[in-house]
């Protein structure tokens, strides 16, 4: 919840991603992550004091998306295609090659709109006997 409320009060920072906070990935290099996916959202989140997790619902604006389908991905290659302006964004498909998520790759803290802040309790069912 820590991170939500700076990111709500301070935007987006780009100098945290792909650092070594636990919560950034690194697999499309550094930039802001996102998934259409709760449960991969989910991945990401760290339970409170209170046993509350924080995930953000937001708006993307992708511009010209690159899609990668590839399972290893050459992030520097991505990064060179963002920075020469051919692309604007990262449409990892881990869905397509990997039978698993969608992740969103934005570069610049200007793509994203926080729209929501969603408070939550996993609740898992009962162990059976």
């Amino acid at each position: 919840a820590d991170a939500a409320t700076n990111i709500i009060r301070d935007d987006f920072n780009m100098k945290l991603s792909g650092s070594a906070s636990g919560a950034s990935g690194t697999l499309y290099g550094p930039g802001m992550y996102f998934t259409d996916s709760i449960t991969k959202a989910d991945e990401y989140t760290r339970e409170d004091n209170n046993g509350l997790r924080c995930v953000l619902l937001v708006r993307v604006v992708g511009g010209r998306v690159n899609r990668c389908e590839d399972v290893a991905p050459d992030a520097d290659a991505l990064r060179t295609n963002i920075l020469q302006g051919l692309n604007d964004s990262v449409l990892g498909d881990r869905l397509k090659c990997r039978g698993t998520f969608r992740e969103y790759v934005c570069f610049d803290a200007a793509q994203v709109y926080t729209e929501y802040v969603l408070s939550y309790r996993r609740k898992l069912p009962p162990k059976a006997t």
